[in-house]
Order: C-alpha cells, then sequence, then structure tokens
C-alpha cells in the first residue's frame, strides 16, 4: 500500500476567521491516520485568506472522505477545494 499526499485549501465565510489559528487546530481536526505535511496561510482577495494545507495517508479506501468530510464540518470554512492529489 502506498501513501498519498492531497493539498487542500480551505476557505473562511469571512474575514473575521482566524486562519492562523486554525492552522494550529489542525493536528486534532484531521482523522486517525492523517498527518500534516505543511500548512500555510496565504492571502487570496478582499482581505480574506486561506489555509492551504498538505496532508499525507495511506492510499487506502475512504480515507480521503472522512478527511473531506471533517475539513468541511469546520466551523467558519465555507468551502473545501482539493488542488492536488498524488502518490508518493
Amino acid at each position: 500500500m502506498g501513501k498519498v499526499a492531497a493539498t487542500y485549501n480551505l476557505m473562511p465565510d469571512g474575514p473575521s476567521i482566524d486562519m492562523e489559528a486554525l492552522k494550529a487546530k489542525m493536528p486534532g481536526i484531521v482523522p486517525e491516520g492523517v498527518t500534516i505535511l505543511k500548512g500555510e496561510v496565504k492571502p487570496f482577495a478582499f482581505g480574506l485568506k486561506v489555509l492551504d494545507i498538505t496532508f499525507l495517508m495511506n492510499d487506502s479506501e475512504g480515507i480521503m472522505d472522512r478527511l473531506e468530510e471533517k475539513l468541511r464540518s469546520i466551523e467558519g470554512i465555507q468551502g473545501v477545494e482539493s488542488t492536488q492529489v498524488t502518490l508518493v
């Protein structure tokens, strides 16, 4: 079984969301078996910032679905966009 690296952009629902604080909380949010390789808060538009975050996980059935479900359930996040998925 290989490993998968997946990068996501997390879009806040407004400029009042502290993306740095969200970045610090991410290790407690992701499902078991998923590790964070890197995370960076980047400017987006109109004062909004996005969290660009890369995860590493085993290439097993359903793990990406569970990760995306957790990411979409974060309060204050309106959008989760997968920007890259690759086998490692």
